[in-house]
């Protein structure tokens, strides 16, 4: 059975998958039910009428959002070398270079985004900006 649900990565065989557990928490279904949360996220904006609180709270979310996957992509980068014992110091050292960019990535996209949260800090609810600051 192959997940195909995703766009811009390869696809994932969940046969082949193994369940990673850590401190008895399946790691593979937070992330799956993440994915979820998100996907669904983004057929709710597609396909209704947000509002500019849900805009808003979508970029604040996409923000916080950016900003963990980061901390977990440099969480794994620490944990690389462990990959060597099962698949070789070159294949971990390839991982390790390929989560570092990923890092990067996501760091700057975070840091993209600080404009807009600004922009958003300046505003009221109802998306204007108070008296006496304009």
């Amino acid at each position: 059975m192959t997940d195909t649900r995703h766009d811009g990565a390869a696809p994932i065989d969940a046969a082949r998958t193994e369940v990673a557990r850590v401190g008895g928490t399946r790691i593979d279904g937070a992330l799956a039910d993440a994915r979820r949360r998100l996907a669904d996220t983004a057929t709710a904006l597609r396909t209704g009428f947000p509002g500019a609180a849900e805009v808003s709270a979508v970029i604040t979310g996409t923000h916080e959002v950016t900003t963990t996957l980061a901390d977990l992509v440099q969480t794994l980068m620490d944990r690389t070398p462990a990959l060597a014992e099962r698949h070789g110091p070159q294949v971990s050292n390839e991982i390790h270079a390929d989560l570092r960019a990923l890092h990067g990535c996501l760091t700057t996209g975070a840091l993209l985004l600080a404009p807009a949260l600004d922009g958003l800090a300046g505003t009221n609810r109802d998306g204007k900006t108070p008296q006496g600051e304009e």
